[in-house]
């Protein structure tokens, strides 16, 4: 949880000096963009553990701060290091973007709605346990990030979000590390 404050605080502390400086976002109007990317999750609740995934995301920005993303994550093993179970994450959902003004570095706040496909698989249950199978729930993300410059076509894209869910799936912290492409410029 150490870990969650103080990145947290890094991103706070990006976003709060973003009004001081006179710039602009590297988000184009009327633009899109493709972001594939490289995850971890941690934090998970029920005492689970990390995972790494992948994902995409396919984005359109609508102004230099406003944009919207549909994005997919997969999340490949948040029971850890527990040989019984194997308990993959899907998400699928929508998300809109929030870009700040800030010279060569453009921090972001970003919040969505979607769903998770949570799919635990026990390969030795304990008969008095209960056993809640595959589940598809709404879910919920807020979190943040930053995107930088890497040429003509190309940002650099770091991000934390924490994705809370409204039932039996693990809610969870997900970082990504990420490049963001533009599709239609």
């Amino acid at each position: 949880m150490r870990l969650v404050a103080r990145i947290m605080t890094g991103f706070g502390i990006i976003l709060l000096g973003a009004g001081a400086v006179q710039a602009q976002s590297v988000a184009e109007p009327k633009t899109a963009t493709a972001t594939p990317f490289l995850s971890a999750s941690f934090g998970a609740s029920n005492d689970l553990g990390n995972s790494l995934g992948i994902g995409a995301g396919i984005g359109y920005d609508f102004t230099r701060n406003l944009g919207v993303e549909v994005e997919f994550g997969r999340v490949f093993d948040v029971a850890g290091d527990d040989d019984n179970i194997d308990h993959s994450l899907t998400t699928i959902g929508g998300n809109f973007v929030y870009h700040f003004d800030v010279r060569r570095v453009t921090p972001y706040a970003t919040a969505g709605l979607g769903w998770v496909r949570s799919n635990p698989d026990v390969k030795n249950p304990d008969p008095l346990a209960l056993y809640a199978g595959p589940t598809t729930e709404i879910a919920w993300n807020f979190g943040g990030g930053a995107k930088v410059p890497l040429g003509e076509r190309a940002l650099a894209r770091a991000d934390i979000r924490r994705f809370q869910v409204n039932d039996l799936a693990p809610d969870h912290w997900r970082i990504y590390g990420g490049v963001t492409f533009w599709i239609k410029r």
